[in-house]
């Protein structure tokens, strides 16, 4: 009885350690690395990538944070699957696949970032697996879109426009550009670049500007050829 009670003590002692501060260090370590994988840049560096959900993991498992290790793990996944696409250079067809995984990874991983940095929760274990699947999806996409271009006389002859302006670029610098240009003209009007304030309604965006106010009902109405709203003078310009 004495030895039962002493192992059911340590066990108690043990799951109490689990969930205590070394767990909490654990799980906040874990959502630091999380949020950090958001950088706009950083997104398409798939070996940074790959090896902040490596630390995830680690820092998961060390404190007992199943969901965590879980989600970590399938990040991984992703993360190889994603560097198998962004690295080919656009000759390889596989420019609108790269566009395409990084708007799913950001659609998903910004919200559950957001989360964390407010200090709210966040498991989206479901959300990753469907990511993963549709990675997966793209990344096959890719490898029949080369192989059609490969196919194709001369080689490469049914690449689009688009992709034909980018030609001698890996995929990912092409999206890169475009992120930096975005976040350089945020950083400009003084906004978090990485996480920029929601522009609001466009009644929010009217009640900002000077002059009248008019509701966005107002507006459609005028451009249906109702009229322009309460207080609007149509002045007539002649020309010379």
């Amino acid at each position: 009885m004495q030895v039962a009670q002493r192992q059911g003590q340590e066990t108690g002692a043990q799951g109490r350690d689990r969930g205590g501060p070394a767990a909490a260090d654990g799980r906040a370590e874990f959502r630091e690395l999380f949020v950090s994988l958001v950088d706009p840049a950083g997104l398409l560096d798939m070996e940074r990538c790959g090896e902040i959900a490596g630390r995830m993991e680690e820092a998961a498992s060390r404190s007992g944070y199943g969901a965590g290790a879980r989600m970590a793990s399938i990040l991984g996944d992703v993360f190889a699957d994603v560097a198998d696409i962004v690295n080919r250079p656009v000759e390889d067809g596989a420019l609108h696949y790269t566009t395409s995984a990084c708007r799913e990874m950001r659609s998903l991983l910004y919200g559950t970032a957001k989360s964390y940095r407010a200090g709210r929760d966040g498991e989206p274990v479901g959300g990753l697996e469907e990511l993963r699947r549709k990675i997966a999806r793209l990344r096959s996409g890719a490898d029949a879109y080369r192989e059609k271009l490969g196919a194709a006389d001369p080689p490469g002859s049914g690449l689009c426009k688009y992709d034909s302006l980018h030609r001698g670029m890996i995929c990912r610098d092409v999206i890169r550009k475009d992120i930096e240009r975005i976040r350089a003209e945020r950083k400009a009007r003084g906004v978090d670049p990485i996480f920029p304030p929601k522009q609001g309604s466009i009644d929010d965006i009217l009640d900002r500007c000077d002059g009248p106010r008019w509701s966005a009902a107002e507006i459609m109405d005028w451009a249906r050829g109702k009229g322009p709203p309460d207080g609007y003078e149509l002045v007539r310009v002649e020309s010379e």
